[in-house]
C-alpha cells in the first residue's frame, strides 16, 4: 500500500509498505479520508530531529471496514466507519473514572505505535471503531475527532444562555468550538483569529462576530462587542508559540471563565495581579473522555448524525494521498490558501 512517512518538520515521503493486517481485537480498514490537524503542522514546522524515526501520521479518519481480527464482532467488512485516534490503558485511576484523555500511559493513532490515517489502509482496536451514522459522508465524518475535543471543551467550562463567547482561533478547533457555544444557547459568539477568509466562514455558519486580529485591536474590539463588559467565557484554540493566555485574560470579563485547548509549544506568560484581581478563572482541555458516563467522541458523532452540526462549509481543500506534500502547504500557509480543514483522500 502507499503510504505517506514522516521523517520530521516538512521532511513527508511517500512510500509503499506492506499491507496491514488486523491482530486479535483490531479492525483493518480502507481509509476514505484524512484531515490536517493543527497538531500535525506544529509537527510540519519543527526542526527535524537526527534519526528521527518515521511513522505514518493522520489521527482525524474515516474509512471502510475491509476485515476483522480474531474476536472483535463490533463491526464486519463493509461497515463505514469513523476511528477515535487516542488508545487508553482502561486500567489506571484515570480510565477507570472515564478521564481516559489523561491517562499516564496515553497512545495515539497516528504515533509511532499505530500507523494512521495518511495512507490506503490502517489497523485500530475495535474499541475505536465507531460507526458512521446514514447521512454523514466519509468527508465529514473525518471531522469528528475535532468536534469531540469541542464537546470537551464545553464540558470542561460550560456555556449558556446570556454569555458572550470569545473564540481566540479560526481554525478547525477554534470553528468548531464557536459552533458548539452557538448551539449551546451563547447570547453572541466572536472569533478572533486571520485571515479575512475563515472569519467569514464563521460570520455565515453561526452569525459570529469577525474579528481580524492583524487589522483591529482584539481588546478594544472585545470591549466593544460586549458594551464593555467583556466576554464571559473565553476558548483559546490557537496553541504552538501565541502569547495566546495572556490575551485570553486581556478580553475576559471580571469573573470570566477561560478555557485553553490550543496545544502549546512554549511555556506561557501571564499577567497573574491583573487575573487575581479580576477572579478570572483559568482551565485547561485536553482531547476528550467520558460525560455523564458517554464518550464524547461518541457525543460529537450524534450531533453530526442529527444534523445539529454542519462541518461542510469548514472543508476548504482536498488533496490526493499524492498530493500529500502540497496538501500540508496549503495548510500550514492558511493567510495565503484561507485554508481551514484540508483533507487527504487516499
Amino acid at each position: 500500500m502507499k503510504a505517506a512517512r514522516f521523517y520530521g518538520g516538512k521532511d513527508i515521503r511517500l512510500e509503499t509498505l506492506l499491507d496491514p493486517a488486523p491482530s486479535p481485537g483490531q479492525v483493518l480498514i480502507q481509509v476514505r479520508a484524512t484531515g490536517i490537524c493543527g497538531s500535525d503542522l506544529h509537527g510540519y514546522h519543527a526542526k527535524a530531529r537526527e534519526a528521527q524515526r518515521p511513522r505514518t501520521g493522520g489521527h482525524e479518519l474515516t474509512g471502510q471496514v475491509v476485515a476483522v481480527g480474531a474476536g472483535a464482532t463490533k463491526h464486519r467488512a463493509g461497515d463505514r466507519v469513523v476511528v477515535e485516534p487516542t488508545v487508553p490503558c482502561n486500567d489506571c485511576p484515570e480510565c477507570l473514572s472515564g478521564n481516559y484523555n489523561i491517562c499516564a500511559n496515553l497512545i495515539h493513532i497516528g504515533g509511532a505505535a499505530f500507523g494512521g490515517g495518511f495512507a490506503e489502509y490502517m489497523v485500530a482496536p475495535e474499541d475505536n471503531v465507531y460507526t458512521l451514522p446514514n447521512g454523514v459522508s466519509f468527508e465529514a465524518g473525518a471531522l469528528t475527532e475535532v468536534y469531540a475535543v469541542a464537546v470537551h471543551a464545553l464540558s470542561m467550562v460550560p456555556v449558556q444562555p446570556g454569555d458572550f463567547v470569545a473564540v481566540i482561533g479560526s481554525g478547525p478547533v477554534g470553528l468548531t468550538i464557536a459552533q458548539m457555544a452557538n448551539i449551546a444557547g451563547a447570547t453572541s459568539v466572536a472569533v478572533l483569529g486571520k485571515p479575512d477568509g475563515p472569519l467569514q466562514l464563521a460570520q455565515e455558519m453561526m452569525g459570529a462576530v469577525p474579528i481580524n486580529v492583524d487589522t483591529t485591536d482584539p481588546v478594544e474590539a472585545v470591549q466593544a462587542w460586549t458594551h464593555g463588559r467583556g466576554a464571559t467565557v473565553v476558548f483559546e484554540a490557537v496553541g504552538g508559540a501565541a502569547p495566546t493566555l495572556q490575551q485570553a485574560t486581556e478580553i475576559a470579563a471580571k469573573r470570566g471563565r477561560i478555557c485553553m485547548v490550543g496545544g502549546h509549544t512554549v511555556s506561557l506568560t501571564l499577567n497573574t495581579r491583573a487575573a487575581r484581581s479580576r477572579e478570572l478563572s483559568i482551565t485547561w482541555s485536553f482531547c476528550y473522555g467520558r460525560r455523564d458516563g458517554k464518550r464524547e467522541f461518541q457525543i460529537a458523532l450524534d450531533l453530526l448524525g442529527a444534523g445539529k452540526l454542519d462541518p461542510t462549509p469548514l472543508i476548504t481543500h482536498r488533496f490526493s494521498l499524492n498530493e500529500i506534500n502540497e496538501a500540508f502547504a496549503v495548510a500550514a500557509d492558511r493567510e495565503r490558501y484561507n485554508s481551514v480543514k484540508v483533507l487527504v483522500l487516499p
